[in-house]
């Protein structure tokens, strides 16, 4: 009898304890009335409302359009659970450790957001600035709640008196596809869908203790180029009031599509749905690889490894617009193992100007449209976690220096080519690659040993992808007077980075194995790409990545940066009491060192890597070689698609040209014929006054 007492007080405790934990709150938005939580967490509360949808789904006659307003519904709408993420056409976030399980639900149905709140039953009118984060993954993977641990969240923004929104977009093909009608291109749907989730949150934030006119955007990688673009285009007006861009710029060659046909334009992905293009062996391989046995057998002898071919796309004359009635009715994206297959293929879904959303590429972008504050900057060494294996080593061994040599063309061809207006010739390309390899590969010491070389390698492709177009955006905001706060992220943890992979082997079947191991190669020489992502929303996990133990050292590293960020949403300025951070201008450049303590460096960031390729190298990009084969260099730089075309005008060029020969020819002969027969009739006249003497 004692112990049951005992058992049903600890029961009430418990019960009472959880009710003031934990408790519903609803609120009435444009689309009608949501249930979120309410937690309390020592002694401060938060409201979460997860998997709130602000468009209708982009599914059937809404696929490959820009997003629809969600519609009202007549019930209470439950969020309290993570909406599904989007398809996903890479694994990066397979095993996510907080959002892996959800990763299962993927769905196109996915146009969803969270809001994480303060909130103060005894003052329910405040309200708080905004940050909408914008997630990375190549505009191929990722979701709202990808790297998201909820109680970190609450510590580092909502306790600190911020309103944290996160945002599922399209990927891939289904939000990157371009369309091109002729006279128009519709394309960037996902660019689209974060353009509506930033007007729902204009007409109900309120509702949420949110300051619809204090909105800061931020992102990281392919994020932080949506950032970039959203916090520039003329449509988000109103929307946007600073922007926080990290490790990425809409400047980049892999942001924003420059010229030729795009590789995710809507004729290209069908002709491998088709299979008029097949994905490489190499490709496949490669996916694969990371595939279950079963997985393996079943779709290696299918079509491009997908389940079968839309019979709407073989049909004859195909017009756009019957094209992409078949990719909204019929075309499925169903197959995962040919959707990473396609994006391996294709590489990273590139924005396109659409000449609404997106007017223009590059710097001129932000030169002409920059209007609010932004707070940029990069990683130390973002390409660090690159393995040997990006750059086609497979073995530990001295590489040649013809290795090396194609190496660094291969990245110029690959990253550096993709960012430039226009064409460029192969001789151009060898004197940028020449030009390149002296500058980072070259070296009196130099011992071309495997490792050291794939350093070197990371630093390049890192210059050119990162580092240039974020000084280059920098000084688009410095020329029209806006404020600009840059950084370099500088931290490196001192502990163990754990790495986590997960593999297929026969023995044990179709069950994946994880595999840990400390991260002590190349990862470990600098911060790298999304590693300040463990001291945002996490404490200390990052993609695959872990910082175990997480010491007092790096949470002291977490707190200075989320106030950072914390200062800067609120008060458009990111010092702290002991640190000023200065906005960068022409007459005082220089950047934040992130790291502790935190220090100010005077001049461009990560100097003068920047000043090589946006000065030096694109002075050397103009240069033309004026040779005879200056007709054949210039075709070798076009894609297929357009060399096809150029061939096509080359024989109707011909063939008018014969055409007027043979016209000229037959003119001149009826002439000639004409004069002949009037000459004929002219002598055999007779004339009657010519007197013959005998």
């Amino acid at each position: 009898m004692y112990k049951l007492t005992l058992c049903i007080l600890f029961c009430c405790i418990w019960i009472s304890i959880a009710q003031n934990f934990e408790k519903s709150r609803s609120v009435w938005v444009e689309q009608g009335l949501v249930r979120g939580k309410i937690y309390k967490i020592g002694g401060q509360q938060i409201q979460i409302f997860r998997g709130v949808p602000y468009a209708e789904p982009p599914i059937g006659d809404l696929r490959f359009k820009k997003p629809v307003k969600k519609a009202r519904w007549e019930r209470e709408y439950t969020a309290t659970e993570y909406g599904p993420p989007c398809l996903q056409f890479m694994d990066f976030h397979r095993y996510d450790n907080f959002s892996g399980h959800n990763m299962l639900k993927e769905s196109e149905n996915c146009l969803f957001l969270n809001i994480f709140s303060p909130y103060d039953s005894e003052d329910e009118a405040h309200l708080h600035p905004i940050v909408v984060w914008i997630h990375g993954g190549s505009f191929l993977a990722g979701s709202a709640d990808t790297g998201i641990n909820m109680e970190v969240v609450a510590k580092n923004f909502v306790f600190k008196g911020v309103t944290l929104i996160t945002v599922n977009y399209r990927l891939g093909p289904l939000g990157f596809m371009s369309i091109n009608y002729g006279n128009r291109i519709e394309a960037n749907f996902g660019i689209w869908d974060i353009k509506l989730a930033l007007e729902w949150i204009q007409r109900n934030i309120k509702q949420f203790n949110g300051d619809p006119s204090k909105v800061t955007i931020m992102g990281e990688s392919a994020g932080a180029a949506a950032v970039s673009v959203l916090a520039v285009s003329p449509l988000t007006k109103g929307l946007v009031h600073q922007a926080i861009a990290m490790s990425g710029s809409a400047t980049a060659g892999w942001a924003i599509h420059r010229h030729g046909l795009s590789s995710w334009d809507m004729g290209n992905v069908a002709e491998y749905l088709t299979c008029k293009k097949e994905i490489s062996d190499e490709d496949s391989a490669q996916i694969l690889n990371r595939e279950s046995l079963a997985e393996r057998v079943k779709v290696r002898e299918a079509c491009n490894l997908q389940d079968n071919v839309p019979s709407c796309l073989t049909a004859d004359e195909l017009t756009t617009e019957k094209m992409v009635e078949c990719f909204r009715k019929e075309v499925n994206f169903s197959q995962p193992v040919f959707r990473r297959a396609l994006a391996v293929e294709l590489g990273v879904s590139k924005m396109v100007v659409d000449n609404e959303l997106i007017p223009a590429s590059g710097p001129e972008l932000i030169n002409k449209y920059a209007r609010v504050p932004l707070m940029t900057g990069v990683a130390r060494r973002e390409w660090a976690h690159k393995k040997p294996e990006f750059y086609q080593f497979v073995k530990f061994e001295n590489l040649t220096k013809a290795q090396c040599e194609d190496s660094v063309r291969k990245i110029i061809e690959n990253a550096y080519v993709a960012r430039l207006p226009y064409k460029v010739q192969n001789a151009t390309i060898d004197l940028i690659a020449n030009t390149t390899y002296l500058r980072y590969i070259d070296d009196v010491n130099i011992n071309y040993e495997m490792p050291e070389i794939v350093q070197r390698l990371q630093n390049l492709e890192a210059d050119i992808e990162f580092v240039s177009p974020c000084q280059r955006e920098i000084e688009a905001y410095v020329a029209n007077d806006i404020d600009v706060f840059a950084y370099s992220f500088d931290y490196m943890p001192r502990g163990p980075l754990i790495e986590e992979e997960h593999w297929y082997y026969t023995l044990f079947g179709d069950t994946p194995v994880a595999l840990k191991r400390k991260a002590n190669g190349l990862a470990r020489h600098g911060p790298f790409h999304g590693l300040d992502h463990a001291f945002i929303f996490t404490e200390g996990y990052s993609s695959n990545f872990q910082i175990d133990p997480f010491t007092k050292r790096d949470k002291l590293m977490s707190k200075m940066l989320t106030k950072m960020i914390v200062n800067f949403a609120a008060n458009g300025n990111p010092s702290l009491d002991h640190f000023k951070w200065e906005p960068f201008t022409n007459e005082s450049s220089g950047y934040a060192s992130l790291d502790l303590p935190p220090r100010f460096i005077r001049g461009d960031v990560h100097f003068p890597a920047p000043n090589f390729w946006n000065k030096e190298i694109e002075m050397l990009s103009r240069y033309v070689p004026a040779s005879e084969d200056t007709v054949e260099q210039i075709e070798t730089a076009l894609s297929t698609e357009e060399r096809i075309q150029l061939n096509a005008y080359r024989r109707a060029w011909y063939a008018l040209w014969i055409l007027v020969i043979s016209l000229g020819f037959l003119i001149w002969l009826a002439l000639i014929c004409v004069v002949f027969h009037r000459c004929e009739r002219t002598m055999a006249k007779p004339y009657d006054n010519i007197v013959i003497n005998r």
